[in-house]
């Protein structure tokens, strides 16, 4: 064999041996209510940076609650990036356990969208990679009320 038709080898088993061992992704759809608890408000060269506590009601593929800590920065021009992290427990496809599931959003005034990263789960959840997309509009002072789509496998 030579070099190059060895090398050939090794990336096509790099390339196929990730998706040989976990389930074909698929993709599903919910919604959640949220209620956030501002734990800090500081200003900072004219942002707004908000520390909180949100508790999530999450339907559809993910059923159960998450409760994350996260901050927002609000910019003055009214623009916010936020951020968190926290932990889901409840079920998935009528599986069991936790996951943690840290997320980033932007947008302007009430309405923005964001990304979801689910991973690090334990019981039936164990072996469960996601990733999604939300939107999460403000529905008053510190509630929230969205839906989300995440595309997901589960990993031996």
């Amino acid at each position: 064999m030579t070099l190059r038709a060895a090398f050939a080898a090794l990336i096509s088993l790099l390339l196929v041996a990730p998706f040989a061992s976990a389930s074909a992704s698929t993709t599903a759809i919910g919604s959640f209510n949220g209620t956030v608890v501002i734990t800090s408000v500081r200003q900072t060269g004219g942002n707004t940076i908000i520390t909180a506590i949100e508790t999530q009601t999450l339907t559809g593929f993910l059923s159960g609650t998450r409760v994350a800590v996260g901050v927002e920065i609000v910019h003055p021009d009214g623009t916010f990036n936020a951020h968190d992290t926290g932990t889901f427990m409840g079920t998935v496809n009528g599986r069991s356990g936790t996951v943690v599931i840290t997320g980033s959003a932007s947008g302007l005034g009430n309405i923005g969208s964001g990304q979801l990263v689910v991973e690090q789960g334990t019981a039936g959840l164990a072996g469960l990679r996601a990733q999604a997309t939300f939107q999460p509009p403000v529905t008053g002072p510190t509630t929230t009320a969205g839906t989300y789509s995440v595309k997901f496998h589960f990993e031996p």
